[in-house]
């Protein structure tokens, strides 16, 4: 099986980890219904917000070209390696307002960090390898990876992690 596919196979299985509906605790409210804490949705939201100004940053000037360079190297070099130490660190700081928030899909939302890193690192190696149509590939599964993760933002309740990062990438793009 390869790299890839087992990532996939990993995002499925996160998927369906969701609890949808099945409280188990004596509380009146399911596990799936408890709402994040407003003061961790406000966190979780700001991360976000920067994130979004960090990604602005990366596509600024990132179609810079240099003689001889072609759109593959181009967007691995300019575009997926400098986004990788990026998507570590903001799912660092929301991993570490998991335990605060109670909820499943903010669970989920911060769990999709980790296979978002490592297909985007794949995306690394094989745009590094000129490898096109994997790394095509790959950015197809980034951005099915990244509408699940935007669905788990919204059913969490952080309206700014509710974003296509990837379109605000591409859209924030400048020669």
């Amino acid at each position: 099986m390869t790299p890839g596919r087992r990532l996939a196979l990993l995002a499925a299985a996160l998927l369906a980890l969701v609890p949808l509906g099945c409280g188990g605790d004596g509380d009146s409210a399911t596990e799936a219904e408890r709402e994040v804490p407003p003061r961790v949705v406000s966190r979780a939201d700001a991360i976000c917000r920067q994130f979004v100004r960090e990604i602005k940053q990366i596509g600024d000037g990132a179609l810079a070209r240099e003689p001889g360079t072609t759109n593959l190297e181009l967007t691995t070099e300019n575009l997926v390696k400098p986004s990788i130490p990026l998507l570590e660190r903001v799912g660092a700081r929301q991993r570490a307002l998991q335990p605060l928030a109670h909820n499943p899909w903010f669970d989920l939302y911060v769990e999709l960090f980790a296979p978002v890193v490592a297909l985007a690192e794949q995306r690394l190696r094989s745009g590094e390898a000129g490898d096109y149509y994997r790394s095509r590939e790959l950015e197809e599964l980034l951005t099915k990876l990244g509408l699940e993760q935007m669905e788990a933002a919204r059913n969490a309740g952080v309206r700014d992690c509710d974003v296509d990062f990837q379109n605000v990438l591409l859209s924030s793009l400048s020669g």
